[in-house]
């Protein structure tokens, strides 16, 4: 039983340095340095118990500081030929295409794009077409380490994207990708009755 407990701290300490995610590296990692505590003091080796309670304190500390930080958001409306948008794009071409994979130039002719800034950097865009009464979401995208939905929560809650969608219905996205339907669920949308590929947010 010890033994099963050992491979479990080893696997999640060893998934935890696959994570891109800063965040969700620390808690993993503190999750399999506990189970390792807890296996060091069980075989009485001493030295692993000791160093892995080392890194449960750092990995505290820094979830701590990760989730007392705070963030400045920015969301700087620009054309669909901004230099900085087409390199970010560009940059994360492929990353885009998995959870967009019918993203290409040509969406881009008629919209209207956000670069999503955090701090001083651009981690992501917001790309769209108004159409009727509806936002059409054609890209929303951010970059890995990013992802702990801060930026979207910030986005959609805040003043200025509510007097840009203002006298809008809805914002729909379209999507099959199982990732991205759980980031629109958590962020308020629901599946469509007439499309499960569609999903809608009341403005």
């Amino acid at each position: 039983m010890l033994e099963i407990i050992g491979y479990i701290g080893s696997i999640l300490v060893a998934i935890s340095l696959l994570m891109s995610n800063v965040f969700r590296l620390r808690v993993i990692n503190l999750i399999g340095s506990l189970i390792f505590v807890f296996y060091g003091f069980a075989l009485k080796a001493y030295a692993v118990a000791v160093a892995n309670l080392f890194v449960v304190i750092v990995d505290a500390y820094y979830i701590h500081a990760l989730k007392s930080k705070k963030d400045i958001f920015k969301f700087v409306k620009t054309s669909s030929q901004d230099t900085l948008l087409k390199y970010f794009l560009s940059y994360n071409g492929k990353d885009i295409i998995s959870f967009f994979p019918r993203f290409t130039d040509v969406s881009l002719e008629k919209a209207e794009c956000f670069l999503i800034m955090r701090n001083i950097s651009a981690i992501g865009a917001f790309i769209f077409i108004k159409e009727g009464k509806e936002i059409r979401v054609i890209l929303d995208y951010v970059m890995p380490d990013y992802r702990d939905l801060k930026n979207a929560r910030c986005f959609y809650d805040s003043s200025q994207i509510a007097s840009e969608f203002a006298g809008f219905e809805k914002i729909v996205a379209e999507t099959d990708n199982k990732q991205h339907i759980k980031y629109l669920k958590l962020i308020g949308f629901e599946a469509s009755d007439s499309n499960p590929m569609v999903f809608e947010k009341k403005i």
